[in-house]
């Protein structure tokens, strides 16, 4: 790689962001949108500003090798999100959402949080519904990913939870994903 000045680079993606929209147009991302498909050709443009062997990024040959180097990571971007290793992010459905304030909160509290529905069908169907979620997860949880959801449910942080049970918060982190993605 060799040293490109910044404003060149700067250059080039905005030269090329037109291009770089078309090739987008062309494709689809699976949990994405067409402005993470826009950033991966944005990428692709500075990559190939960085690994250009030519005299100049404004020369005439650079303009196809950039222009592969554009598609070339778009392409390998997709190709990523549908790896068979990436299904269990890319199907997964969060477990928590966060407030105005940005504090965490369960979506199973809101489930449970039925505080303003006054309609005796809905409060049944609620329970029917949490019964049913809570009757999946007696059946499909492993007894630690039990313990990991319940310290959850009782409103513990991952590093709380990590430290009671003596495991490190990536192993709290990744059950918590098992559980979303079993209980979904």
């Amino acid at each position: 790689m060799k040293n490109v000045d910044p404003s060149d680079i700067v250059k080039v993606v905005q030269n090329y962001s037109g291009y770089i929209k078309k090739v987008c147009h062309k494709f689809f991302i699976v949990g994405g949108t067409k402005e993470d498909l826009f950033q991966e050709g944005v990428i692709g443009a500075i990559e190939a500003c960085k690994n250009y062997n030519g005299e100049s990024l404004f020369e005439d040959k650079f303009d196809p090798f950039v222009k592969l180097c554009i598609k070339r990571q778009i392409i390998d971007a997709i190709k990523k999100t549908q790896a068979k290793k990436n299904l269990a992010l890319n199907s997964s459905v969060p477990i928590i959402t966060f407030d105005e304030s940005g504090e965490e909160i369960s979506k199973l509290d809101t489930i449970i949080d039925r505080t303003n529905i006054c309609d005796p069908l809905e409060i049944f169907i609620d329970r029917e519904k949490f019964n049913e979620k809570l009757k999946i997860c007696e059946r499909e949880l492993s007894e630690f990913e039990k313990i990991v959801l319940s310290h959850y449910l009782a409103g513990e942080k991952q590093s709380e939870i990590a430290k009671k049970l003596g495991k490190t918060v990536k192993s709290i982190d990744n059950t918590l994903q098992r559980i979303k993605t079993k209980v979904k």
